[in-house]
């Protein structure tokens, strides 16, 4: 007998774990919003806009990951914009997107939605065509999107409800001139159907870091310059990072980056032989210090750094970074990142490191 009973309290067990499950869901959103003229050269192209987004999103606190977040939310999206005006045409691209539990007030989350990706603007800059759009260089551009929302959910029918207000941000991080990029603070406003729900499988724990690493990568960089005569310089440089582990998915980031630019020679003398040019009057080097959040085998980082040693006055003093990085298993990492000064654009740099 007791035999028995033992066998029907494990198959009970069994029939518990195989029926949890976890929530997805397919959303659809609304972004009415506004092309701001950060720049008097861009002043011409400022105009009511609107986007509209289909995304698929999964509920992520089941993961070995997920668990260190509160009510965190991954996806995938696609995104339309109607920008407003005949010089900036229209942007079709997909974003990557993750959204998590900031706090709550009674009965309602407050969530921070962040998401990147890639898209095609159908109008750039063209000398003869489209003169008078100085902010993109390029059909393809890189895309970021912010947003603060409030979050209802219905519990009855497992759907929500997302409102609140954010800004979506276009450039091609100076790969080709013009680079002014397109930033539009927009009001957002999403629901989601929530889905059959799916099973979940157990990831285990997440392994427990050392309380420090040091990790050296090597960067490329590719820019132009010069709206009238546009002219490629290409980057090289190092970047050495100590990682103090908060736990298994938040770290602060602590190091020196020195990075080879011909741009600081060129910007007094555009004349001069770019092979010509000494190794100390195009070497920058400059300390820096973030942090970074695991998702999944993706690191998240934002950076604030500071030049010891530029060789001209061509760039200010304090920089910026944010990227993402991709882990290949322990040790190799491959690294995007977007370098910038005060919102401004320096170049996309391009990594390959290892955790040493």
């Amino acid at each position: 007998m007791n035999r028995i009973i033992s066998y029907i309290l494990m198959l009970f067990c069994l029939t518990s774990v195989q029926a949890q499950t976890y929530n997805n869901y397919l959303a659809g959103g609304l972004t009415p919003g506004f092309l701001l003229a950060h720049r008097s050269d861009i002043k011409n192209l400022a105009a009511h806009n609107y986007g509209i987004e289909l995304s698929y999103e999964e509920e992520a606190d089941h993961t070995s990951w997920g668990k260190f977040y509160s009510k965190p939310t991954v996806g995938f999206g696609l995104l339309y914009y109607n920008l407003g005006q005949k010089q900036t045409g229209h942007g079709l691209g997909g974003l990557v997107t993750l959204k998590f539990n900031l706090f709550q007030i009674g009965r309602t989350d407050v969530k921070f939605r962040m998401g990147a990706g890639l898209a095609l603007l159908s109008e750039r800059f063209d000398v003869y065509q489209n003169r008078r759009n100085q902010a993109i260089g390029s059909n393809l551009n890189g895309s970021m999107q912010f947003a603060m929302l409030f979050h209802h959910s219905f519990n009855e029918s497992n759907h929500y409800l997302n409102y609140g207000i954010g800004i979506s941000h276009y450039s091609n991080a100076a790969f080709r001139v013009p680079n002014l990029g397109y930033n539009i603070p927009a009001a957002f406003l999403r629901y989601g159907i929530g889905l059959k729900g799916r099973p979940v499988e157990n990831e285990g724990e997440l392994r427990e870091a050392s309380k420090w690493n040091i990790e050296a990568a090597m960067i490329y960089a590719k820019k132009q310059r010069n709206f009238a005569n546009p002219v490629d310089f290409y980057n090289l440089g190092i970047q050495l990072r100590g990682l103090n582990n908060v736990n298994p998915i938040k770290a602060w980031r602590v190091g020196i980056d020195a990075m080879l630019d011909k741009t600081y020679k060129y910007a007094n003398d555009p004349t001069y032989p770019l092979d010509s040019i000494g190794f100390i009057d195009k070497l920058e080097l400059g300390v820096a210090g973030g942090f970074q959040w695991k998702v999944d085998k993706v690191d998240i980082f934002g950076e604030l750094g500071a030049y010891v040693y530029k060789p001209a006055k061509l760039k200010n003093a304090l920089y910026q970074r944010m990227g993402v990085r991709y882990n290949l298993g322990d040790r190799i990492k491959l690294s995007g990142a977007l370098k910038f000064h005060r919102g401004v654009a320096d170049y996309f740099e391009m990594g390959l490191g290892y955790r040493i």
